[in-house]
This record gives structure tokens, sequence and C-alpha cells, in this order.
């Protein structure tokens, strides 16, 4: 019994569909693994309000070279295939020398060593504050000459940065500070507040110059700068410590300047007094006598009070005629 209506088939024919269903399925999976690599190569990133991106090129065929500066706050984008971008900090940061290990960025008790003018040696703490500049012309060159050198970018403790910063900033805030305290006595030194008021904008204006110069570029501002202006660093110095023995000697000087202190006011006060008695005196002695109505006035009341006393002969009251008072004893 022959299949009626059904069409022979022809030599080939189920190679050739064998193979189309291949190829088909060959291309469907390249196009995943096109689409898997691509989303795995491509570079996407938004930079936060508080950092800056330099976009250096990474790709397959053209090689790493700097793109662009793109700006805080700016949201997500596409930036290629393989690209590199790196953030750095835009804002105020702050470097910070302290006897607290939990505040100081070496993490262990700190402090800077400075002779006065007059030899004796001085331990400060003490706080910078300063950015990045961040005009992207010289942040580029900042990147490439600076930064790469010690990965800057990471921003962790004991990362990159900080590493930076110990290598370029601490050695010129010791000598700056050091510069401005040799101008100074010790005298002014621990008892004067304004001579730290002048050490400090001194160096705040030493510190950005010198730390510029070491290291090739004007990369770092104080923290009021802009993109077009740079200007001097944040610094505060403070706690002025000279060795035990001259702490003790101003101690006892102090206790010292203290008695004489005491005992001038002492000599004040009786000095007052005594002026107050003679004062009175001479307030007294200079009074209009009493008029015959205000002595009647006085006795009737020195009367009503006697009267209202229990204790007889408890009320003296004496009246000098032409006198400029009267005196009333009342017992009690």
């Amino acid at each position: 019994m022959s299949d009626q209506g059904t069409e022979p088939q022809r030599p080939g024919q189920s190679f050739r569909m064998g193979c189309g269903s291949k190829v088909g399925i060959g291309l469907g999976v390249f196009v995943i693994f096109a689409v898997i690599w691509f989303a795995l190569a491509s570079t996407w990133a938004s930079v936060p309000p508080d950092m800056i991106m330099l976009h250096y090129t990474g790709g397959p065929l053209q090689g790493t070279h700097f793109k662009e500066v793109i700006q805080p706050g700016t949201g997500v984008q596409f930036l290629g295939l393989r690209e590199n971008p790196y953030l750095l900090p835009a804002t105020q940061r702050n470097y910070i020398v302290s006897k607290d290990p939990n505040i100081g960025d070496r993490g262990t008790v700190d402090f800077i060593s400075a002779p006065s003018n007059d030899n004796v040696p001085f331990t400060f703490e003490a706080a910078v504050y300063f950015k990045l500049n961040t005009n992207p012309d010289v942040l580029r060159q900042f990147f490439e000459q600076i930064c790469l050198h010690d990965e800057c970018w990471n921003l962790g403790k004991g990362g990159g940065w900080d590493k930076m910063l110990e290598q370029y900033l601490r050695p010129q805030l010791e000598n700056a500070l050091r510069l401005e305290v040799g101008k100074h006595d010790r005298a002014d030194l621990y008892h004067n507040p304004d001579t730290l008021v002048a050490i400090n904008t001194a160096v705040g204006k030493s510190l950005k110059n010198i730390v510029n110069a070491n290291i090739g570029g004007e990369y770092f501002c104080g923290p009021d700068s802009s993109s077009t202006s740079c200007n001097d660093f944040g610094v505060v110095v403070k706690n002025p410590t000279p060795p035990d023995n001259v702490v003790a000697e101003y101690g006892n000087t102090a206790a010292a300047q203290q008695h004489v202190v005491t005992a001038q006011n002492d000599a004040a006060a009786k000095n007052a007094a005594a002026k107050g008695d003679a004062d009175a005196q001479n307030t007294r002695a200079s009074a209009q006598p009493l008029t015959q109505a205000q002595i009647d006035y006085i006795q009737a009341q020195a009367q009503q009070a006697c009267a209202s006393n229990p204790v007889a002969g408890a009320c003296t009251m004496i009246i000098t005629p032409g006198s400029t008072g009267v005196n009333v004893n009342v017992k009690k």
C-alpha cells in the first residue's frame, strides 16, 4: 500500500536543512556572547557631588590616553568600552597632627617639634585644610605627575592618598612651622595667643607655596579656592608645649604673680573702704542741722518704737540740739 499525496524527498534536502539550523544556532550564540561581552566591557559611571573624575580611554584598539574631566555631581553616563575613570576628591580635605591617636592622620601619638628663638624646644599639634586645584589642565598634570605614582585615588586609610600626603605635605609642614616658631621666644609662644594667630597665618601662606614648588605645580589650594583661584591653606597650630621644667618654672612664676595680684587687690579694697569712711564723714560734716520739726518727728517715731518694746529701759534716744543727727538705740 503506497502513501499517496506525499512528495518524494529530493537528495540533499535534509542536509541543507540541518546546516541552516546549526548556522542559526551559532549566530544566536555569537550574538548572546557579544551582548554579554559588550555589557561586561562597557564602562558606565557617575560622579558623586564631592568628587571629580578624570576619564582615560582603555579600549582594545585605541590605547590609553586622557579624554576629559567630568565635574562633580554628573549623573550616570556611558564612557566607552573598557575605559578608565578615576575619582579624586573635589571638596575640602585635611591633614591632622594630634597627640590623640584616634584623631591624627598617622594613627599614633603625633606632634611636631620646633624650638623657640631662645632655644626652648616646643611641641605642637596642627591641622591643615586644603583641596585639590580642580582646574582641568592642572588636575590632569597632577594626576599624571604625582597621583599615578602612589595611586592616590585610593582614599582608604593608609591608601595612596595618605601615602602622597605623608611624602609631599608632612615634611613641608614641619619645615614651615619650625621657620615661623623660630621667630618667637618662649614667653610669647606659651602665653600670647596673638603669637599663634600670626603663626597660623604665616604657615598657611608659606605652606601652599613650598608644597607646590616642591612637587612641580600649583596642585593644592586653600579650602575656599575655586577652579580659577588658588588661595592659601587653612592652618591651625595649637597646644604649644615646652619641656616639663619650663612648665614648672612658668607655674611658679604664675603663682608668685597671683600672690602679688591678691596683695594688690587687698590693698585696693582697704583703700576703697578707707575712702568710703572718709567720704561718709565728710558728708555728715557738710550736712545741714536738723530742723525742729524733723527732730520732733524722729522723737515721736522713737517713742512709738520704745512703747512697743516690752523690755523696760530698752530704748535710749539722744538728741543734741543743732546737731546733724539723732542717735536712737533700741535694745531687744
